[in-house]
């Protein structure tokens, strides 16, 4: 019978445990030195099969997805052929008039449970693509956010947006869980404790602010679109920057953001200045992550690098200069790879961070980055009316923590 994802898990877990106490022994016997080579070679195969169990799994729902997404219900087509019909300029004309939006606008609003002086940052996202038959007209839903947020830095490192109602969003994580074990006859299960942890989230404003003249608004075509690709842009680079190096721009801590390069909590390998130009050391403090549990391989090594490091590994040619081998070709010959981001660090200097890592096992859940689904939107046409300009202020609540440290490193250059 084939073993799923959970049963592998589970077994991984209680051979994990079993080898914690054959380890434990000073001087094994014979036979305790048999077993702890029989537990190794057994989860090296329940790794591997763990491995391919979750890829398999990831494969299905992704499927699974798909077919949602071919095959939409009736409700989700109702809702798409909605959202289609509204545009951005009604819910700017209202804000302009400090009144409620209306038809198809003040539908969509009601669908999403806000308010009708709500903005939904639903209409943030790109629009749904139809097709049209001769007997039907399909429409392809899509969760706004998941379009919206689609290939941030942030979302390679397994750091997910997801859209949630109005309220305090709490996050479990089982922190402590029990194993099982073989008992002989009569002998009693060891009582183990289950526990769980939970991150409530509160929601922290943050604004975009779009200036442009009146002349503008009146002879350009197409700057409603090009004001939803500016909005959308503003919204994705500000969350995903924060979660790299944090904001505290805001007045007050409440509304401050700690991100991955100073959160404290979560692994934190070094690399020498002497040594950030040798390949071997700075393979090695990438190798140190693999612990078997969150990291397997390179291959679990969820990696963003500070545009300083990239830079200096393309530039530094390891071993021999007659090889004309660099750094990052040594790094990658090894297994390892990444991608860059600008505003993590630009240099490479004593104190200065090389990459931030996810450990891809496990990583699912966390991380929590809650984005509330309702903002607010201001037109402002007083402010600058001396100018001839008239002020669009989007503003949004959303927040980051991370839900099981763990799962999380970064790597950092020092003396």
């Amino acid at each position: 019978m084939k073993r799923t994802v959970f049963d592998l898990t589970l077994r991984e877990r209680e051979i994990r445990r079993e080898l914690n106490e054959v380890m434990q022994v000073d001087e094994p016997d014979a036979e305790q030195r048999e077993r702890q080579d029989a537990l190794t070679r057994e989860y090296d195969v329940i790794s591997r099969d763990l491995d391919a169990a979750q890829i398999a799994e990831r494969k299905a729902n992704e499927e699974a997805e798909a077919e949602a997404r071919a095959h939409p219900d009736a409700k989700a087509k109702e809702f798409a052929e909605l959202r289609a019909k509204v545009t951005i300029s009604e819910y700017v004309g209202a804000a302009l008039e400090q009144r409620h939006v209306e038809g198809a606008a003040a539908e969509l609003n009601q669908e999403l449970g806000m308010k009708g002086n709500r903005f939904p940052l639903e209409l943030l996202a790109p629009p749904e693509i139809r097709s049209t038959t001769d007997v039907d007209t399909t429409v392809s839903p899509r969760t706004w956010l998941d379009r919206l947020f689609a290939d941030t830095a942030a979302e390679r490192l397994g750091i997910t947006m997801e859209s949630v109602a109005p309220g305090v969003t709490s996050h479990p994580v089982t922190l402590t869980g029990p194993s099982a074990a073989q008992r002989s006859r009569g002998e009693a299960a060891t009582d183990s404790a289950w526990t769980i942890g939970v991150t409530e989230i509160k929601p922290k404003r943050n604004t975009v602010k779009l200036t442009f003249a009146t002349e503008d608004e009146a002879r350009i075509p197409g700057l409603e679109a090009a004001l939803t690709r500016d909005m959308q842009m503003a919204v994705r680079e500000g969350i995903d920057r924060a979660i790299f190096v944090g904001d505290t721009g805001s007045s007050g801590n409440a509304a401050d953001i700690t991100g991955l390069t100073t959160v404290s909590g979560i692994t934190e390998k070094t690399i020498t200045q002497t040594n950030k130009v040798k390949p071997a050391e700075t393979l090695a403090a990438f190798s140190s992550l693999v612990d078997g549990i969150h990291a397997a391989g390179f291959g679990d090594l969820r990696v963003v690098s500070s545009v300083g490091a990239w830079r200096l590994w393309e530039n530094t040619i390891a071993n021999s200069a007659a090889e004309n081998q660099t750094l990052a070709g040594y790094l990658r010959a090894a297994g390892l790879n990444w991608s860059s981001r600008g505003e993590i660090e630009a240099a490479t200097g004593n104190g200065k961070f090389g990459a931030l890592v996810g450990l891809a096992r496990g990583l699912e859940g966390a991380s929590a980055c809650p984005v509330w689904s309702s903002a607010e939107l201001i037109r402002d046409i007083y402010s600058g009316a001396g100018k001839g300009e008239v002020i669009l202020n989007l503003s949004y609540l959303w927040n980051f923590e991370l839900i099981r440290k763990s799962n999380f490193a970064r790597i950092k250059f020092v003396t």
